[in-house]
């Protein structure tokens, strides 16, 4: 039987959008490997594990957590994650959202090192981001996804002299592990397991999120907020997705990112991100990030690098939401044999060279990802299944092909 007809009007857990968690994820075909950190780098290996969440209202529900491997230094962190429908607005952020989250925050992190480093003085500092995607072909075993833009730009007002401050965004943007994992072609290395013997203790649940803000050690974590208001880029029309969009060739959509400093004087990288996914029942969030490393204390809210990994491996679960619908319409074989349960288990390896010195230079290194279902589902079924979610994930073409990244840097509101 299909776990999704066990859902009932009797839901079993109810889940903060972000908690922290007692123990970090718990693979079943994936095995974490700690990364080792030479003298002078700062490397770290980010293992993230998604799961369905079972909800009547929502069919791409899902939950996930993600921790550094090996780490003792930063806490293992739950989020739920969630699509907005024609008639329910989501009750998470979406994964596209945790991505771009990942992406301005760590942007706003290597300019927060890179002043220190420098010695500037800076009176204030934003990075305001855009990413635009695009589905192709849906509804059809071309259907694919594509990141095809970021646009990053740094705002800084400072009595610095311009030639100092172009230093700052060269060294950020060279430092940029998640600039680096997007404009260059990142060695992913994706595997299907079916059926493993793991499924006897590992399924999705029914749950609901019923409220919106998640609070920890009297921080509030997540919560919607009001419309963003960038000062640089243009917030355009949400965009509807619908039965009659979805027979069009291209679905184009963008995601906008805010992120300054939360001016937390014991974690001075913690961070306060506004986002939004410019889609129809998508509503904005803010969230917090703590890439406060090497600093006494609590961390208080995941790095910016757990968002980024953890937006990586929903993506990709959401398209496995999709194509477990999908592959009913168009296979009649498929639905006989079909997929029971799945779930994504994911590592990503990032690598920071010369660790706060002018040298500083990031790196996405590799993403090992596994798709491990369940099901009575012939070989060749499971195999387009696997591929064809491969091929919709936004966050996966992002790391694996080369994303256009534009940065300007706005000096005391002008461009530089």
């Amino acid at each position: 039987m299909d776990t999704k007809t066990q859902v009932t009007d009797s839901l079993i857990n109810e889940y903060h959008v972000q908690s922290r968690a007692n123990k970090g994820p718990e693979p079943t075909a994936l095995q974490p490997t700690k990364a080792e950190s030479p003298e002078g780098s700062v490397n770290e290996n980010i293992a993230v594990v998604v799961e369905r969440v079972l909800n009547k209202d929502s069919s791409m529900l899902k939950k996930g957590t993600v921790q550094p491997v090996g780490s003792d230094k930063f806490s293992a962190w739950q989020m739920t994650c969630d699509e907005g429908g024609i008639n329910y607005e989501q009750s998470s952020p979406n994964p596209l959202s945790y991505l771009t989250t990942g992406i301005t925050s760590n942007l706003l992190t290597q300019l927060q090192r890179g002043i220190e480093i420098l010695n500037l003085d800076v009176d204030s500092l934003k990075v305001e981001a855009k990413v635009f995607f695009r589905f192709h072909a849906p509804m059809s075993t071309q259907w694919a996804g594509f990141t095809d833009k970021v646009v990053a730009n740094i705002l800084i007002v400072s009595k610095e002299p311009a030639k100092k401050i172009t230093e700052l965004k060269e060294l950020a943007l060279r430092s940029w592990a998640a600039g680096d994992g997007l404009a260059n072609n990142t060695d992913i290395e994706p595997e299907l397991v079916i059926n493993g013997q793991h499924w006897d203790n590992k399924h999705s649940m029914a749950g609901s999120v019923p409220d919106d803000v998640s609070v920890d050690n009297d921080l509030t974590l997540t919560t919607k907020t009001s419309m963003l208001k960038p000062e640089t880029l243009e917030v355009e029309e949400a965009v509807g997705i619908s039965p009659t969009s979805l027979l069009k060739k291209d679905i184009k959509f963008a995601v906008v990112a805010i992120a300054e400093s939360a001016n937390d004087t014991q974690r001075p990288y913690l961070q306060k991100i506004k986002v939004r996914a410019i889609q129809k029942n998508y509503a904005s969030w803010e969230l917090y990030a703590d890439d406060s490393y090497g600093y006494d204390g609590l961390d208080k809210a995941p790095t910016s690098l757990d968002y980024l990994t953890a937006g990586t491996a929903f993506c990709l679960t959401s398209q496995l939401d999709l194509n477990f619908n999908f592959f009913q319409i168009i296979n009649k074989s498929f639905s006989k044999h079909h997929i029971e349960d799945y779930r994504v288990e994911q590592q990503i390896n990032y690598r920071t060279e010369n660790f706060m010195t002018p040298k500083m230079a990031g790196y996405a290194d590799k993403v090992i990802t596994k798709i491990v279902i369940k099901g009575q589902v012939s070989e060749e079924n499971a195999n387009k299944f696997f591929n064809q979610s491969l091929q919709m994930c936004f966050a996966g073409e992002a790391f694996k092909d080369e994303t256009e990244i534009v940065s300007t840097i706005y000096l005391n509101g002008e461009i530089q």
